[in-house]
């Protein structure tokens, strides 16, 4: 029963408003396999979270936009958040994100303990977070649509 109850309340908050603050979190580095929590992100930056899966194809056009714009995400902090195992997402950002996925600023994490819903509360995959340096939510989307606009907030 708790668990059905837990449950419930997951769903009923997918349908809420999305986070406003940078939650605590604790992803797993893809290239070392070491913890990366709030405390990596540097300070005095946008951060922006990336969630995606390897097999959606609004993540693989999303992502290639990015990485076409790369250069306007230089002052960032640029999480790529995923459950897709490591060669998988690997090879995926290889192929859609090269510049993106390779960039210092630019950090790709595993959610291994499914922390991501729970605490951002994405409604679909791609989910886009921008947060401001103060670490509140200035801007969430799930559609590609919306790029544009994210890449003029990257600016500001």
């Amino acid at each position: 029963m708790k668990k059905i109850l837990v449950a419930l309340l997951l769903i009923s908050g997918l349908a809420s408003a999305q986070v406003r603050n940078i939650p605590n979190f604790t992803f797993v580095h893809m290239d070392n396999g070491a913890n990366f929590t709030p405390s990596n992100l540097a300070a005095g930056k946008k951060t922006f979270f990336i969630f995606f899966d390897t097999e959606c194809p609004h993540c693989f056009r999303s992502i290639t936009e990015y990485n076409k714009n790369h250069l306007a995400m230089n002052n960032l902090n640029i999480v790529m958040v995923t459950r897709n195992m490591k060669d998988e997402a690997i090879d995926f950002l290889k192929k859609v994100g090269p510049v993106l996925y390779t960039k210092k600023n630019t950090v790709v994490v595993y959610d291994q303990y499914n922390q991501f819903i729970g605490k951002f509360l994405p409604k679909k995959y791609p989910s886009m977070f921008l947060f401001g340096p103060n670490r509140q939510l200035i801007f969430y989307s799930d559609e590609e649509n919306d790029i544009p606009k994210l890449l003029e907030l990257f600016k500001k």
